[in-house]
């Protein structure tokens, strides 16, 4: 298990396009690659919209 990393900064993105970092952010938030991908779509590439949209859907959306 990786150390606790620190909350992601409000400016933060997700480049959907980078299979690294959909990964990163998916575990980050405990769900899968492909809820991180509809999340983007729906609500933009930021880290902090992508949380609160995920919040407000009930996924775990990680404490971060």
């Amino acid at each position: 298990m990786e150390p606790d990393t620190p909350a992601p900064a409000p400016d933060d993105t997700i480049d959907t396009q980078d299979d690294e970092a959909v990964k990163h952010w998916a575990d980050h938030f405990g769900i899968t690659a492909a809820q991180i991908e509809e999340a983007v779509l729906a609500v933009g590439p930021r880290v902090a919209d992508v949380q609160r949209h995920l919040l407000d859907q009930g996924a775990s959306a990680g404490a971060g």
